[in-house]
Formats: structure tokens, C-alpha cells, sequence
């Protein structure tokens, strides 16, 4: 082949072979941007919910943070005074020596299980031991 054939041969094959080639380049490559756009918007919109539920669940949390916090903190305050409730109503003499001896003192003076239990704040049960041991007989 000699030069000239080889350059037309070379014009040939870029004019019928290059040309749809370079076209069906063009439109693969102008779809897969489209594509791509597509692809960036809803992977955008997804990333937009995301932060909404981000949001959402932090809010609710700490909602119920502070739900569970003021709950935790009436039940504290409710067997708090359950617990001064009881100490008051179930000290045992052992608790309270002072009042036992002003018991017994004020049994032996002959004075009514109603008037003692008023003066010591111990418990009737108690009172009636007290005096049945250390009253008038």
C-alpha cells in the first residue's frame, strides 16, 4: 500500500467507523450522567429524611428522658414520706428510749393507756405492755 492509500484508508475508517462510534459515546456517556443526576437526587432527598429522623428521635428521646426523670423523681418523693410514714409508726422501744421511760414512769403513776400513747407517741400495743409490767398492780 502506498501512502496515499493508506491516508484515504485511515480517513475511511475514522469517517464510517469513528463517527458512530463517537455518537454512541456520546449518548452512553450523556445517559449515564443523567442517570447519575437521578441517582445524586434521590441519594439528596434520602439524606434529607435521614436528618428528619435523626431529629425526630431526638426529640422523642428526650422527651422521654424527661418523662422518666420526673417519674423516677415522684416515686423518690412518694417512699420518702412512706418511709417517714413508717419509721413514726413503727419505732420499737429500742428506738425511742425516752419515751419508753416516760411510759413507765407515767405507768406506775397509774395514768390510762389513751393519756400515755398521746404524752410518748409510742404504739397502744406497746403502752399496754408497759403498763401490764410496770403499772399499779
Amino acid at each position: 500500500m502506498m501512502a496515499s492509500d493508506w491516508f484515504t484508508f485511515v480517513i475511511v475508517v475514522l469517517v464510517f467507523g469513528a463517527g458512530p462510534s463517537l455518537a454512541a459515546l456520546i449518548f452512553f456517556e450523556l445517559r449515564h450522567r443523567k442517570a447519575q443526576s437521578a441517582f445524586e437526587a434521590r441519594l439528596e432527598k434520602l439524606s434529607d429524611q435521614m436528618g428528619a429522623l435523626d431529629s425526630n428521635t431526638v426529640r422523642s428521646s428526650i422527651t422521654l428522658e424527661s418523662s422518666f426523670t420526673d417519674s423516677i423523681r415522684k416515686v423518690q418523693a412518694e417512699i420518702k414520706s412512706l418511709e417517714i410514714v413508717f419509721r413514726g409508726a413503727g419505732q420499737s422501744p429500742r428506738e425511742n428510749p425516752e419515751s419508753v421511760d416516760a411510759a413507765i414512769r407515767l405507768a406506775r403513776e397509774g395514768v390510762t393507756s389513751d393519756l400515755i400513747v398521746a404524752k410518748t407517741g409510742l404504739p397502744v400495743h406497746a403502752v399496754e405492755s408497759i403498763i401490764s409490767l410496770h403499772g399499779r398492780r
